[in-house]
């Protein structure tokens, strides 16, 4: 493989989606779980990561909102035509070409993915030298997500879409997620040789891969697999909104306990990510603590109580 010598990460987050099936007003990226939109937990993720530049990907209607909350932290791109995840990206290169060494993608609905994911998949794409990381999970069943298929040496040899699978292929469960990540140099150098779908007119990234492995063998292509399936999830409708926001309330509340903070009946207490409670204090059923607020050591807060930015 590629020798290659990694100083400055781009990190890109897809957010132009138009989030039809939400039936809702409010662009999918700006829905809340867990007291922020879900564009704010992903870009809470690339602060994890030290990148160098961040650009966000956005819809024409989302670009001034966004801007107005966020300010100019972040670069932001527009994606006035919805024609796949390598047309998005397309946008954002001429704000991170010639600026990074990797760019990793990530998608503004995806909230659950963890620090220590993304960190070990850019681990692989440093440390086995590869052009292209993938990262990868367990469906079952695999319904409607490309297939990963592997050689005898258990490298990716490719991502098979679903209508394009053949019976055999249809039976893998390890699928593709999404999230991805690139050797820069490379990606800038082949993102012009992707050709639209004869479908639906759309470019995309999973073509990527095989273009690596075309040009340079599997080895080219390392992916990380989740073990954790829940941070593969994203939001396409109400109903996976709220089980997202469910996922990430238990996340929240077993680092209360993990610090030293009882929860009486997890199951009715909600605590937004913004939170931070002390050492020894205790939330009883029913309460909601919400927004920036701050609770104290050796508090007792409940039952049924609601605080908000206090």
């Amino acid at each position: 493989m590629l020798h290659m010598k990694y100083d400055r990460l781009g990190v890109v987050v897809l957010a132009a989606g138009e989030g039809v099936r939400m039936r809702s007003a409010l662009p999918k990226v700006l829905h809340p779980i867990c007291g922020r939109p879900l564009v704010e937990h992903v870009l809470e993720l690339t602060r994890t990561t030290g990148a160098a530049e961040t650009v966000l990907v956005l819809a024409p209607e989302t670009v001034d909102p966004l801007r107005d909350r966020l300010g100019d932290s972040y670069h932001y791109a527009v994606q006035a035509e919805r024609r796949g995840t390598g047309h998005a990206l397309m946008q954002a290169r001429p704000l991170l070409e010639g600026a990074v060494d990797r760019v990793l993608v990530l998608y503004g609905a995806d909230p659950l993915m963890r620090p220590e994911s993304v960190q070990a998949l850019l681990a692989e794409l440093h440390e086995q030298r590869a052009v292209v990381a993938i990262t990868t999970f367990r469906a079952d069943p695999p319904t409607g997500y490309g297939r990963i298929i592997r050689d005898a040496a258990g490298q990716v040899a490719a991502i098979v879409e679903e209508r394009d699978a053949s019976p055999e292929q249809r039976t893998v469960t390890e699928v593709n997620q999404g999230v991805v990540a690139y050797d820069a140099a490379w990606l800038w150098s082949h993102l012009d040789l992707l050709r639209p779908s004869p479908v639906k007119g759309e470019y995309y990234l999973t073509d990527l891969v095989a273009m690596a492995v075309a040009e340079l063998g599997t080895g080219s292509v390392v992916a990380h697999r989740l073990a954790d399936a829940t941070e593969a999830w994203g939001i396409n409708d109400r109903w996976e909104l709220a089980q997202a926001e469910r996922v990430m309330r238990e996340r929240i509340l077993r680092r209360l306990m993990d610090a030293g903070v009882t929860v009486v009946d997890p199951a009715h207490t909600y605590v937004d990510a913004g939170v931070a409670v002390g050492q020894d204090s205790v939330l009883l059923p029913g309460t909601m603590i919400k927004g920036t607020t701050t609770i104290g050591r050796r508090c007792v807060i409940g039952p049924n109580s609601v605080i908000e930015d206090s």
